[in-house]
């Protein structure tokens, strides 16, 4: 009896899965003819707008990730092949007074053209574009085996809710899913997955499509919006689309280059700076170089590898100014630190600001015991990101670890002090809104991450006074700050060296 019940009931969950199969063919089906694509094979739609770039690099949790500005925009998408090929007039303006970079401290870029070009074999994360978009996202799902029917209400407005995995697959071995919202009048509303990124962890994408129009049979929105992470990433107004035309020809290569330029490593539009395909596939970076502790003062180290962080001791613990780069980076650091300050430890670790490179160590910092200081600015930010869930990516030391963040969050100032004083400010800083730095009154010397990236010792001043630094030194000045010594969280040019202010000032054109 026990048997057979068995074979009804597995009969019986295949009859509901064969039926939410055709249930999810009929939505995809209807989709696709009200919005005209059952003989569409490419799509070309252009317009302007803005697009994301370097995410990690976030200037604030309110102003989102940098992007571009793009003029004379075109994307050509064809569907059958998974490739497609994007051009703009592209530029990052300066900040209004035209001595501050860009926001998330990278460099105002001029106006010129660029050319984006996704392969085939590109990563999920490199043909986002190509996958969120309604037409893309309706052939991928025509496809699929496994796909799965929700109906959901979001914001008073239903929708049935189309999901299903695709092939790729994500560092950990597990597909990359996709979901697409159609509404009552079966547009595509908005299409969503989730990226790995070693901070953040399973990374919301979402792009929402409003204002369909009808461009000669085909249906298209004409503003396109993207977030990651819930920052604004992409803003496209479109204006004109075309259905089914000639692929556009393939860029000409760059001057003295070998081909054309490659997807961005990010998949978000823009190309790495310079042309040229992303990062990878040449080996790998170099090795890091070797973390050891040089002692300042009486109870305060400067650890380099790359990137350099300061410890200070404190009466039953210690203090790790900076966790950055990696989880490996850190994970040494703070071995380094154990030794030079044995059998105490690390309470907490100062972190100068999101970005990635500063932040990409803090989850190893975490599971040594550290509570996180950072602005408040970021408490959105790192609550989300430090208990989002990390299916996509191999388990690094906190996610097998019982152990959860804490955070002490700060506003313009905190003072630790007990053997020795950390005085933690926070600057104005067009780099990033959130920065911190660190006055050691003991030996007179600032630590700070991106304020000042010295240059070498007998590097003349620049010719163009770098904002960022103008307003550093405008900082110190402004708090009453009394140093004679900076420390760079970036290795100054030319090597691990003593920074002063004098340096500083002579960058700013105000010494010899």
């Amino acid at each position: 009896m026990f048997k057979k019940s068995m074979v009804a009931l597995v009969f019986i969950l295949a009859l509901v899965s064969v039926a939410a199969a055709q249930d999810a063919k009929t939505v995809i089906n209807n989709a696709s003819k009200a919005l005209g694509y059952d003989q569409l094979k490419s799509i070309e739609y252009t317009g302007s707008g803005v697009e994301g770039t370097a995410m990690g690099q976030a200037q604030s949790a309110a102003k989102g990730w940098p992007h571009f500005t793009l003029k004379n925009f075109s994307r050509y998408i064809d569907l059958n092949a998974g490739t497609g090929q994007q051009n703009a007039l592209r530029s990052r303006p300066a900040e209004p007074d035209g001595q501050l970079a860009g926001g998330g401290g990278l460099a105002p870029v001029p106006e010129a053209p660029n050319t984006t070009v996704v392969n085939a074999n590109g990563t999920w994360a490199q043909k986002l574009d190509l996958s969120l978009s309604p037409p893309g996202f309706l052939k991928l799902a025509s496809a699929a085996t496994n796909a799965t029917v929700t109906l959901r209400t979001v914001s008073g407005k239903k929708y049935t809710v189309v999901s299903f995995a695709v092939d790729a697959k994500a560092p950990s071995g597990v597909p990359y899913s996709i979901s697409g919202y159609i509404d009552e009048q079966n547009m595509v509303d908005k299409v969503e997955t989730k990226i790995d990124d070693n901070i953040i962890g399973d990374t919301t994408v979402e792009q929402s499509y409003s204002g369909y129009q009808d461009f000669g049979g085909v249906k298209f929105p004409t503003r396109i919006v993207q977030t990651r992470a819930g920052l604004a990433w992409t803003d496209l107004t479109v204006t004109d689309v075309k259905a089914n035309t000639p692929a556009p020809a393939p860029p000409a290569p760059p001057a003295g280059r070998g081909g054309g330029r490659g997807a961005p490593p990010e998949g978000g539009g823009a190309a790495p700076e310079g042309g040229g395909a992303a990062a990878g596939g040449r080996g790998g970076p170099p090795p890091a170089p070797a973390v050891t502790a040089r002692k300042l003062a009486d109870g305060i180290y400067l650890i380099t590898g790359g990137y350099r962080s300061v410890a200070v001791e404190m009466k039953d613990h210690v203090v790790l100014i900076e966790a950055p780069q990696s989880e490996m980076i850190t994970t040494a650091i703070i071995s380094e630190v154990k030794k030079a300050i044995p059998n105490k430890a690390i309470k907490y670790v100062v972190n100068s600001h999101a970005h990635a490179d500063h932040s990409g160590g803090l989850r190893a910092a975490v599971a040594d015991g550290a509570t996180i200081i950072t602005h408040e600015s970021n408490k959105p930010l790192y609550e989300k990101w430090f208990t989002n869930s990390r299916t996509l990516l191999n388990p690094d030391t906190l996610s097998k670890s019982p152990k959860k963040a804490t955070f002490e969050y700060i506003g313009d100032k905190k003072v630790l002090k007990d053997l020795n004083t950390i005085e933690l400010y926070h600057i104005k800083a067009a780099h990033a809104e959130d920065l911190i730095i660190a006055y050691l009154p003991r030996i007179k010397a600032v630590v700070e991450g991106d304020a000042f990236n010295a240059p070498a010792a007998n590097a003349a001043p620049p010719q163009n006074i770098n904002g960022f630094e103008r307003l550093f030194a405008s900082e110190l000045d402004r708090l009453k700050i009394d140093y004679t010594t900076i420390i760079p969280v970036h290795q100054p040019a030319g090597g691990d060296r003593e920074v002063t202010k004098a340096d500083l000032l002579r960058n700013i054109g105000k010494g010899n």
